[in-house]
């Protein structure tokens, strides 16, 4: 069972907790399809999740993340006057990162700005990214999109136009 997909490309921003530790395992829309290449890891496009709303101040990004609502959360959150949103600082690299995050940049492009940005090995680069996109999913601030392929945009083309 796996989550719908559009002629775009785009998953729901859910994400399900898996028992491997890879990028790649714990997406919605990879669930029981087989790892991709590592290629296929780098052309993958971040999005941020809409929901969230955000700013920038001193080259820092500020994050509001709304509360969970409903059941023993609302009461918690009504007993302790919690506030509506978390607030998430990052700092100037994860900020960068965020940024890159726009649904336009794929995977690759944000490995190759930390890279010349920080000054680091391409190898850092990528364990760094990668863990940090994974965090970024894992708390749903991001969703990873598959990139288009040819055949999903002709089969797209095809259903539009008939």
């Amino acid at each position: 069972m796996g989550a719908a997909r559009g002629c775009d490309g785009e998953v729901p921003l859910t994400v399900r907790r898996s028992k491997g530790g890879d990028l790649w395992g714990f997406l919605p829309f990879r669930r029981g399809r087989k790892k991709p290449t590592r290629e296929e890891a780098l052309k993958a496009i971040p999005v941020r999740n809409d929901l969230l709303r955000w700013y920038k101040e001193d080259g820092e990004v500020n994050l509001f993340i709304p509360r969970k609502r409903g059941g023993f959360a609302e009461l918690v959150a009504r007993v302790f006057r919690l506030p509506d949103e978390k607030r998430l600082q990052l700092d100037r690299v994860g900020s960068g990162v965020w940024e890159l995050c726009d649904g336009y940049h794929d995977v690759q492009s944000i490995l190759d700005y930390v890279q010349r940005r920080h000054k680091l090995t391409r190898r850092e680069a990528e364990v760094s990214v990668s863990t940090y996109l994974k965090i970024l999913a894992e708390r749903r601030l991001i969703g990873l999109k598959a990139p288009e392929s040819a055949s999903r945009k002709a089969k797209c083309r095809s259903n539009n136009t008939g």
